[in-house]
């Protein structure tokens, strides 16, 4: 069971999430209709500047001793890595600004920066699970898109959903979180990123 959970808390790893919704987005929404390169373009950079650059720099901070393990158990340990996610994040929103993507999906980066730095405010008094900001982001982020572009994927709904309860209950299988710390996290995630919708709506009538 152990290592079922640590196939999912992998599979689903925070620092995964976004680029599982810009490959999402690029093949579900009218994104489609942009050439193979565009969409590689896009999909690569999202990719290195919120998985594999922030993914490097918090393996330097455990080789170098800032933290005890790749999992960032200790709460207090924390705090420089949350500081690399939004800031990688808000590098990746300039680079898709810059490549002209459509406000609505700026806003859903917009709204992960804003649970990543809600988060970072928390867990100086709180340990709330990044695993359950990510997915429930996810899911708020597919939500969003789905009612601003009048779209019903029915079985990613399903798929994202089933995919929350698995990576929830491997967090408290693996004993890294409370029941409490992944619902929070899982709420979290999912009104920052589907709340960003509002700011589209706004957009558009500006």
């Amino acid at each position: 069971m152990r290592i079922f959970a640590n196939i999912i808390s992998t599979v689903f790893h925070p620092l995964l999430m976004v680029t599982y919704g810009i490959l999402l987005a690029l093949n579900y929404t009218y994104l489609a209709l942009y050439p193979s390169t565009m969409k590689l373009y896009l999909a690569g950079g999202v990719l290195l500047c919120t998985a594999v650059i922030p993914g490097l720099l918090i393996i330097l901070l455990v080789k170098g001793g800032a933290a005890g393990d790749l999992e960032l158990t200790d709460r207090r340990e924390r705090v420089v890595p949350y500081l690399i996610f939004i800031t990688s994040n808000m590098i990746c929103l300039f680079y898709l600004f810059k490549m002209h993507l459509p406000f609505w999906v700026l806003s859903m980066f917009i709204g992960v920066c804003i649970a990543l730095f809600t988060a970072l405010c928390i867990n100086f008094v709180w340990k709330i699970s990044v695993h359950g900001i990510g997915i429930g982001g996810l899911l708020g982020a597919i939500m969003s898109a789905s009612y601003i572009q009048k779209i019903n994927p029915f079985w990613i709904f399903i798929f994202v959903i089933i995919a929350g309860g698995l990576v929830c209950t491997s967090r408290l299988i693996l004993r890294k979180h409370t029941l409490l710390q992944t619902g929070a996290g899982f709420l979290l995630g999912f009104i920052c990123t589907f709340g960003a919708s509002f700011m589209s709506f706004i957009y558009f009538l500006i």
